[in-house]
């Protein structure tokens, strides 16, 4: 099995329920081919440098798996055939370095994905500013009108 990492565009058009849809047939398909995902990011809409299909934004989501080399064609061929998919790249890790980054960015990301949930769970502590009273702003002179007599 070797390491990969996936991130995939999708149309800004979907709605919620059918960007989770869209995703999880996507995880879907990676798993039915023996693939395991390690770690998921959702990057959320962003801007594109430039338009894809007059589509000026794009969902971003990374997910990160181990897969054997076989099943990565049959992958790409269902993310060329999916409509809602504007763009895909799929990176391979080999090296023991590249594998070495792969696990910190999935370490990255699984921290990242707790964060939220233990920030829930923890009382909200709520820091004390000093009021600091406000003084009026010193009046600037009328000018002195004079009178044509």
């Amino acid at each position: 099995m070797r390491h990969y990492e996936n991130l995939v565009i999708l149309k800004p058009t979907l709605t919620a329920e059918e960007m989770e849809a869209a995703i999880a047939q996507i995880e879907n398909n990676i798993t039915k081919d023996g693939g395991e995902i390690v770690g998921r990011e959702a990057k959320g809409m962003k801007k594109l440098a430039y338009e894809i299909n007059k589509n000026p934004r794009g969902y971003f989501h990374i997910m990160y798996f181990k897969i054997a080399p076989s099943a990565i064609v049959e992958i790409e061929r269902l993310y060329r055939i999916n409509e809602n998919v504007l763009r895909f790249v799929t990176v391979k890790y080999d090296s023991k370095r590249e594998i070495k980054a792969w696990e910190d960015m999935v370490a990255k990301t699984l921290k990242v994905a707790k964060a939220p949930e233990a920030a829930a769970e923890a009382p909200a502590v709520v820091a004390e500013t000093p009021v600091v009273a406000e003084t009026p702003a010193p009046e600037a002179p009328a000018d002195e009108v004079k009178a044509d007599a």
